[in-house]
């Protein structure tokens, strides 16, 4: 039967390259964008996996800036602390040789005048060893600290994303009268000056480095737990690229495939398209 009112061909042709044309223009979307989903059209239940994984990476992202600024903060306060075992150990230096029979008075006072500066100088860089505004060491009890380290994730608890610290500190005065993580000491300039004094100096000052030296070994173990937290905060970080790439990353060997064979599609429909609009124009012959 042949019909001029109603070119079935030719909707046929504009149905086919109606789709024809909306493939090849995801294609082009696809590989100038590099990405397979672009809408959640695309892919629905994609988006929302491609979504969750973007939002882990993020948190991962500042979890792992927050490990390497907890690790400067930690690093900072060892250095102090390191500073103030190097100091005590010139303390016990100095009693010990106060402590010595061949040394009269006048050598001692001079031992005095170098235990004396210091003595201030332990409480000066106790009370400046800080960190962003945070003091750091300067106390006689503890400074906590309570550090995120986890990547935010819903599912699992915040308590489980984070790691708090209680840093032991150091607080002297003027006189040599202080703390080293919770333990008295009095090492006072004027003993220095005496050799009875200064030996009982010996012992006082010998433990008072080993009290700095507890205080760095705690820190440094907790610097170790820091650095494994990063390694595997990294880690998860790549493989979640990893992953999210997979689900949301367009294929450019399958796309480009793919927009070649639409080309050749759209080319011939739109040829197709102009060949059935001229067959009602056949008619015309009948009339002749």
């Amino acid at each position: 039967m042949f019909r001029i009112n109603t070119n079935v061909l030719s909707i046929n042709s504009q149905r086919n390259l109606f789709q024809t044309s909306g493939d090849l223009s995801k294609r082009m979307e696809r590989l100038t964008s590099g990405l397979r989903i672009n809408t959640a059209a695309d892919d629905a239940a994609g988006l929302t996996v491609s979504e969750l994984m973007r939002s882990q990476i993020a948190g991962a992202k500042q979890s792992n800036q927050n490990i390497s600024q907890a690790l400067t903060l930690l690093q900072v306060a060892d250095g102090g602390l390191e500073q103030l075992g190097n100091m005590l150990r010139r303390l016990k230096e100095l009693a010990i040789q106060s402590a010595d029979g061949t040394l009269n008075d006048t050598n001692r006072s001079g031992i005095s005048l170098e235990a004396a500066a210091l003595v201030a100088e332990i409480d000066r860089i106790a009370e400046t060893t800080t960190f962003n505004g945070i003091s750091l060491i300067a106390t006689a009890g503890t400074t906590d600290f309570t550090f995120f380290l986890g990547d935010g994730t819903a599912a699992i608890d915040v308590t489980q994303q984070t790691a708090g610290f209680s840093m032991q500190g150091v607080d002297f005065t003027a006189a040599g009268v202080g703390t080293i993580g919770g333990a008295s000491y009095v090492l006072t300039v004027a003993d220095f000056l005496n050799q009875v004094s200064a030996e009982g100096l010996v012992q006082l000052a010998d433990t008072a480095v080993n009290g700095v030296a507890q205080i760095r070994t705690e820190i440094g173990a907790f610097m170790n737990r820091l650095e494994k937290a990063q390694i595997n905060i990294q880690t998860i970080m790549e493989n979640t690229h990893n992953a999210e790439s997979v689900v949301r990353d367009a294929d450019f060997a399958a796309e480009a495939s793919a927009l070649t064979r639409a080309q050749i599609l759209v080319q011939s429909g739109s040829s197709m398209l102009n060949t059935a609009n001229l067959v009602s124009q056949s008619a015309l012959l009948l009339l002749q």
